[in-house]
């Protein structure tokens, strides 16, 4: 069920039946010259629609809240089109929507990240709510990282804008990839390095991985096994 398409009487009634609320967080930024500058919030938003959708026709309810658009991308600063927001800021912001959905009575809140550059301030702004509120759980998965495993059984590799994010935009929104401009490879440092347009050098136009073996079939195989782990895990059936 969607947040932001109930009144808040329904709201009112009907929340304390709710598993938990998915709460998607992404970013717009550069991916390549072949994907849209959406891409990591349509990932996660349809990500929480098909687990919504799986616990749904196992009988029992999860809400899914309006997405955080904008997040942290210093990196990819370097690339137009790419709205980069301070850590302290998305921090602060994602607090206070946990702590608004903690008074309202939730007690499992799923931060369903799409965006790498978000995770450590995803992750302080979750310690600082558990350390006001004991009781609450917040989840934090980063689909592409806690579920490599599943991706590389159907992709041959992950990167930024590679094989496996094209892939699932390809199933997702296919009108929005340009496969024409489609082309990268990895980069790698040592370790990592810090420094203005630092971007230019790991992310050549925008892409780390080669995107050329995208397809469909594959993005759709990864969103079903992804939806599925974690609606797996929202009911406790592993």
């Amino acid at each position: 069920m969607r947040l932001e398409e109930l009144t808040w009487p329904e709201f009112d009634r009907i929340k304390e039946k709710f598993e938990a609320v998915i709460l998607p967080v992404g970013s717009v930024e550069a991916h390549g010259r072949h994907l849209p500058l959406g891409t990591d919030v349509f990932s996660p938003v349809e990500i929480a629609r098909r687990v919504e959708e799986k616990i749904e026709g196992r009988g029992r309810d999860v809400l899914v809240a309006p997405p955080v658009w904008y997040g942290h991308t210093f990196t990819l600063n370097v690339y137009p089109g790419t709205i980069n927001v301070r850590p302290e800021s998305l921090r602060m912001y994602v607090g206070d929507i946990l702590s608004e959905l903690v008074s309202e009575g939730f007690e499992r809140i799923v931060l369903l990240n799409g965006h790498g550059g978000n995770i450590y301030p995803l992750t302080e702004a979750a310690e600082d709510v558990a350390e006001l509120y004991p009781d609450v759980e917040i989840w934090l998965i980063n689909w592409w990282i806690d579920f490599r495993e599943e991706i590389l059984s159907v992709c041959s590799s992950q990167g930024h804008a590679g094989e496996d994010e094209t892939s699932v935009i390809l199933a997702i929104r296919p009108e929005l990839v340009c496969m024409d401009k489609a082309r990268g490879r990895k980069t790698r440092t040592p370790v990592r390095i810090i420094k203005k347009d630092i971007g230019k050098d790991l992310f050549p136009d925008g892409v780390n991985d080669d995107p050329r073996n995208a397809s469909a079939e594959k993005g759709e195989a990864i969103l079903e096994a992804v939806s599925e782990r974690i609606a797996r895990l929202i009911l406790g059936e592993e």
